[in-house]
């Protein structure tokens, strides 16, 4: 078993706010390889008291069981708790984080060895050419929430590895891929509790639709967990980082021909069929196990 802690931005549930933070999560709680540590909460999608309250209604909605940790400034018991479980096991813990990364670089400021102890980060968020989706210009989130924290997050030296923008944005989940979603998930949960999911989704598809111009969404943040599970659907680039990040206020990396910061950054999801099954099977077991 694959000890995760999952940080994220978690918004699903509010209007107009990105989903995948939360279908993120429900993979994570059915993954046959993953034991969840724990959910530490960071900003992005929205502001930490919405991520805050939204992932609490979320558990409460869908009968969750997981523990999770509040990232705010004034008592960061999500650094804290990332500190305490990496030392717990040392180069057993894998990070998955899907927001701004102030936890991670708060919990090194905790504990100076913080990175030297995980076995991996795995990242959603960055680019390195203006990003576009379905024509449009689309501004990064993750990465420019704290370019700081950011800059701390690559420059580690811990085993990063990166799915960035461009190539999630071709891990799209279509109505139909919704609908075969609702299909599996029948009864699994009280009437009132699969209303608030539907409505859920169904909106965030309505959003796009008026944004995006597509029946569906970019089911980005989803990348970090079925990577855990099955890396071979992603192509294998490794890539030098810039010491001197200029950019990451806008979420840009910047690569160098030759340096110490060596990230696995893959460029090609090589099979979006398969990878929204094992989604949607991986969102399903979530439910199941709860």
């Amino acid at each position: 078993m694959r000890k995760i802690i999952f940080d994220c931005d978690n918004t699903f549930g509010l209007i107009d706010r990105d989903v995948d933070d939360g279908l993120t999560l429900l993979y994570l709680l059915g993954a046959h390889h993953v034991e969840l540590l724990g959910v530490t909460l960071t900003y992005g999608n929205g502001s930490i008291e919405e991520v805050n309250k939204m992932t609490k209604e979320m558990k409460e909605q869908l009968g969750l069981s997981f523990d999770f940790f509040s990232g705010s400034k004034e008592n960061n018991l999500a650094a804290a708790f990332l500190v305490e479980q990496v030392n717990r096991f040392p180069n057993e813990v894998t990070i998955v984080a899907t927001g701004a990364l102030t936890n991670l670089a708060e919990a090194q400021k905790i504990d100076s060895d913080f990175f030297t102890k995980i076995q991996e980060v795995v990242l959603m968020g960055g680019t390195t050419e203006p990003l576009v989706v379905n024509q449009q210009a689309v501004s990064e989130l993750n990465f420019s929430c704290d370019p700081d924290a950011t800059r701390k997050v690559l420059l580690s030296q811990a085993a990063i590895t990166i799915m960035n923008g461009h190539m999630t944005a071709t891990a799209f989940f279509s109505k139909n891929d919704l609908k075969h979603f609702f299909e599996r998930a029948a009864g699994m949960l009280k009437k009132e509790s699969m209303t608030w999911l539907k409505d859920t989704l169904k909106n965030w598809i309505i959003w796009n639709e008026r944004v995006f111009h597509f029946s569906g969404f970019c089911n980005w943040d989803m990348t970090t967990a079925v990577y855990l599970e099955a890396p071979e659907l992603f192509s294998d680039e490794h890539y030098f980082l810039s010491e001197n990040q200029p950019n990451l206020s806008k979420g840009q990396m910047t690569l160098a021909k030759d340096s110490k910061y060596v990230v696995k950054m893959p460029k090609t999801l090589l099979d979006v069929q398969l990878f929204n099954e094992l989604a949607i099977e991986g969102m399903i077991a979530g439910l199941r196990n709860q």
